[in-house]
């Protein structure tokens, strides 16, 4: 994979994005869409929606309906009145539009509400061996629920969408995604220096672990950065694959502005800054997701940015 000059690379992946807001571009649909996502920004970070009420779910052992009914209601929130403001009637009479996306949004709200996991016993594990497994089904749940079921949609009634919901062959463009990364990368390392990264990261602490089925330090770490990984591979599965693949052929270009709701909404419980980041950044990797019909290059981005901020954790922790 050759790499090639930032200015092109930036020149290739904005050419993508404004040729899709070019041809998506509706005044009501987007302002719309602006004024519900500030109001629930200003609902979330003014008035305590997360942090007073939906995070308390997943103590009260409610988070397993309360997850799915929040964020659906997000989505269709933006995806119903979008369609009618656009005259798309043939979508709105549409069933599918009602089920799979629903289904999809459902299922992500079922897997981040499930919280048992966190009262497993493990009574033959020591303390730190069940913590660690506890973090690691944190990373594989959402896996856990959606791939059995997308491949046998895949195999069944999504025959026609490219790829695994965008997980396709020959993708395009990834040499220009990483040259922007490694353009991006002094700008990481500056940031790693800042109070609030070096609260935050690394997001695996190895010190703090003692014992961990016997494996070597770098064995267990490794272990999780594999996870840590592989949330971000379906981070890109869910958002930019089911919901704007995997529903293309139903809402075409409209399925990008309620993906982008759903997916501020689950920053919620993260600084505002990180939230507001979120619209734009779904916005730009839902637009490259249409464009392209893969989601290699988000994913990739995505993960080499993580483990970036993970290495100089680790170089700030252990220097």
């Amino acid at each position: 994979m050759p790499i090639i000059s930032l200015n092109k690379s930036l020149k290739t992946l904005i050419g993508e994005v404004v040729d899709f807001a070019k041809q998506d571009f509706h005044l009501s649909s987007y302002i719309y869409t602006a004024v519900i996502i500030a109001g629930l920004l200003i609902t979330n970070y003014k008035f305590g929606l997360y942090t007073d009420w939906i995070r308390n779910s997943y103590y009260d052992g409610d988070s397993w309906w309360v997850m799915p009914i929040f964020y659906l209601s997000i989505y269709y929130l933006i995806a119903i009145p979008t369609q009618v403001f656009r005259c798309e009637t043939t979508v709105l009479k549409n069933p599918v539009f009602y089920i799979k996306p629903a289904f999809f949004v459902i299922l992500y709200g079922m897997a981040t509400g499930y919280f048992n996991y966190t009262t497993w016993a493990f009574e033959t594990l020591n303390y730190e061996e069940a913590y660690f497994l506890r973090m690691l089904f944190s990373q594989l749940k959402c896996g856990a629920f959606f791939i059995p079921l997308l491949i046998l949609m895949k195999l069944s009634i999504d025959k026609k969408v490219n790829g695994f919901y965008g997980i396709a062959r020959r993708p395009k463009h990834l040499n220009a995604y990483l040259t922007l990364f490694l353009a991006m990368v002094p700008f990481l390392v500056i940031t790693s220096f800042t109070d609030d990264f070096l609260k935050a990261y690394p997001q695996f602490r190895p010190w703090t672990f003692d014992n961990v089925f016997g494996l070597k330090t770098w064995e267990y770490t490794l272990l999780y950065e594999l996870t840590y990984s592989f949330d971000f591979v379906m981070t890109e599965l869910i958002f930019r694959g089911t919901l704007v693949v995997g529903v293309m052929m139903i809402m075409g270009r409209s399925a990008i502005l309620p993906m982008v709701a759903f997916y501020c909404a689950i920053h919620f419980g993260k600084p505002v800054v990180e939230a507001i980041s979120s619209i734009f950044g779904g916005y730009i990797l839902g637009a490259l997701a249409y464009q392209t019909r893969h989601i290699w290059g988000g994913i990739m981005v995505h993960i080499f940015i993580a483990l970036t901020m993970e290495i100089m954790g680790f170089i700030h922790y252990y220097k």
